[in-house]
């Protein structure tokens, strides 16, 4: 029942908004930020991020280990989100 009403109290504090066309504008002005010194520092943050999730997950034990995973998984998803557009 605890884990029902985080689950409760987490979507009623996410609001969906409407998600914003991409461009090929957007593609060219990401891709070209993703180059600079910047961007490729932020690259290799978000890889070294994904790399310690994976590693404190797996170290893990029982029940914690699937949800340590799962979080790993979904972040190194969202990074890939970022990595494609």
């Amino acid at each position: 029942m605890r884990k029902f009403k985080a689950i409760l109290a987490f979507i009623r504090n996410q609001e969906w908004v409407d998600e914003p066309k991409w461009e090929d504008e957007d593609e060219k002005a990401w891709t070209a930020f993703l180059g600079t010194p910047t961007g490729k520092r932020i690259s290799l943050i978000l890889l070294n991020l994904t790399l310690r999730q994976n590693s404190s997950a797996v170290m893990k034990e029982g029940a914690k280990l699937a949800e340590a995973c799962g979080y790993a998984k979904g972040f190194r998803g969202c990074v890939a989100v970022l990595e494609s557009l």
